[in-house]
């Protein structure tokens, strides 16, 4: 007779390390899926790289070439619409308006951060308009929310331009004054691109965008310059000068089909600080002054 063999079993159980390496790796793995339901990763590691690695050395060079940089900066991010710090600055019979199609685009945080405040195009415009007002250039801010307006026209992102042309339209008509009209955006440089030491100062340098594709952009090109030569004469290189947008993938107007001074006004980019955005609005607004001062001479 054969006998049945027996089935062999193992007599020796898994270790209590091999159960904590389980239950980690496991554990690991179901964080990671519950958590990014909520919050991407892309995101973590795009706040991280801004909030950590930002020194511009090495390692921002590792960090960048690994993860990339936008070609051209869509303003998504932690930034929300920011309400007017102070109102009565909208003064009566203005002459120069204020506004950023693309409101949430953001400066860097730095020591702000430490009460969740987060500076954006929109704190450089309530700058700019203190800084004119107090140089007797009467000015407004738009406060009404882009992207509120976005959402009720059932519109995306890409119809920013379209959702303030609406604003421009309607705050001529409430305040026939004005005569200037500015977008305020800022790039997505890298810091040593964007920013201009001198004198032991440092400013977030500005780019005029100007749109050609339409008749009479020259006029707006022309204003822009006025401007950007008047920055340089108070200090030298603050001002990249003019960038000419046309064809496929750019919007090629940016409204400034509006008025012949309707212009478009790059300051600095997502790495300055908000500090170095204000310097430079001091300098904009010395040569507003001086530009509309030649034009009423």
């Amino acid at each position: 007779m054969v006998k049945k063999m027996k089935r062999f079993k193992s007599s020796k159980k898994p270790s209590l390390k091999f159960k904590i390496i389980s239950f980690m790796i496991l554990f690991s793995i179901g964080f990671y899926y519950v958590f990014s339901y909520f919050i991407s990763p892309e995101t973590i590691l795009e706040n991280l790289k801004e909030r950590y690695f930002n020194d511009h050395n090495i390692i921002t060079y590792y960090i960048n070439d690994l993860f990339g940089s936008p070609k051209e900066d869509m303003g998504f991010g932690k930034t929300k619409y920011i309400a007017d710090p102070t109102p009565l600055e909208n003064k009566i019979n203005p002459v120069v308006y204020l506004y950023s199609s693309h409101q949430t685009e953001e400066y860097y945080a730095d020591l702000l951060m430490e009460h969740d405040i987060m500076p954006s195009v929109m704190t450089a415009s309530y700058i700019l308009r203190e800084k004119l007002n107090n140089l007797k250039i009467n000015t407004m801010v738009e406060t009404n929310d882009i992207n509120a307006i976005l959402t009720k026209q059932n519109w995306n992102y890409s119809k920013s331009y379209d959702a303030s042309r609406l604003l421009l339209e309607q705050v001529k008509i409430n305040h026939p004054t004005l005569d200037i009209f500015i977008d305020i955006h800022r790039d997505s440089i890298p810091y040593e691109n964007s920013t201009l030491v001198t004198n032991d100062l440092s400013y977030a340098k500005v780019l005029f965008v100007i749109g050609t594709e339409h008749e009479n952009y020259q006029e707006n090109e022309a204003f822009a310059s006025q401007i950007s030569e008047a920055m340089n004469n108070l200090v030298p290189n603050i001002s990249k000068g003019i960038l000419e947008k046309n064809g496929q993938g750019n919007n090629g107007v940016y409204n400034q089909d509006f008025s012949s001074k309707t212009i478009l006004i790059e300051v600095g980019s997502s790495y300055n600080y908000i500090a170095e955005v204000t310097a430079t609005m001091d300098i904009l607004a010395k040569s507003l002054a001086s530009v509309v001062g030649e034009q009423n001479g």
